[in-house]
């Protein structure tokens, strides 16, 4: 990938490394890493995974103060959680640059392997900047601070798209949406299931590493479909 393609994602970012193998690591998946001999995004997911955690945290505690620990976790696990990222890594457009085996019509970047990358992509960030959680903190905030306040105080939380969808095809039509799985890929232990919600004339399709967040993803998909064609 020539560095002159990821200016784009540290436009976004508002950042740009000093290191680009750092930022190349990180979006490169093992199956790309063994084939050409370069180092995989996994131990930086690692590490990113922890930053994400605790940059949600210290944002929903300065915020919220004065909301029960119970509440505080159940908001962290929403805000960390594969559909949450896997949005916000689609908003970047980063499946665009990961790397991975099967590049061109058969290349399909599932949602947990693109989370995985935003995690690493933080990591990636972390180290550039010598560490300094600080600054990576700051970068996170700018982009994502308000997002997170705005969604704890709409309560999307506490939202399970699936009881959602149902709520408002029982008022509507007195009828409640299908699930039926499309694709199951990838080897045993690491599974990705394509599942299709639909009803009447709605249909969508998604992604997940169970069949349980890929129904919960495509009855969003369905949802904003419904609201969409109410405006």
């Amino acid at each position: 990938m020539p560095v002159s393609s990821l200016e784009e994602l540290e436009r976004f970012l508002g950042y740009s490394f000093r290191d680009k193998n750092l930022l190349l690591q990180a979006l490169t998946h093992k199956s790309y890493a063994g084939e050409h001999g370069l180092r995989s995004y996994e131990t930086l997911e690692f590490l990113g995974d922890s930053l994400i955690n605790f940059f949600v945290v210290d944002i929903l505690l300065s915020e919220f103060p004065s909301f029960s620990e119970g509440d505080l976790a159940n908001m962290k696990s929403y805000f960390v959680s594969e559909e949450f990222l896997y949005e916000l890594a689609e908003e970047m457009g980063l499946d665009r640059y990961i790397l991975v085996s099967g590049k061109g019509s058969n290349r399909r970047i599932s949602p947990s392997l693109l989370s995985d990358a935003f995690e690493a992509l933080w990591a990636s960030l972390y180290i550039d900047c010598e560490r300094s959680a600080d600054a990576t903190k700051r970068i996170f905030e700018n982009l994502y601070r308000e997002r997170i306040v705005s969604s704890v105080r709409r309560e999307e939380y506490k939202k399970d798209y699936k009881t959602l969808l149902q709520e408002e095809t029982q008022r509507r039509w007195k009828e409640r949406p299908v699930y039926r799985v499309v694709s199951v890929e990838g080897p045993q232990h690491s599974r990705v299931f394509e599942v299709e919600c639909s009803i009447r004339e709605f249909r969508a399709t998604a992604k997940g590493r169970s069949k349980k967040s890929a129904q919960q993803m495509a009855a969003k998909k369905v949802l904003e479909l419904m609201m969409l064609s109410e405006s």
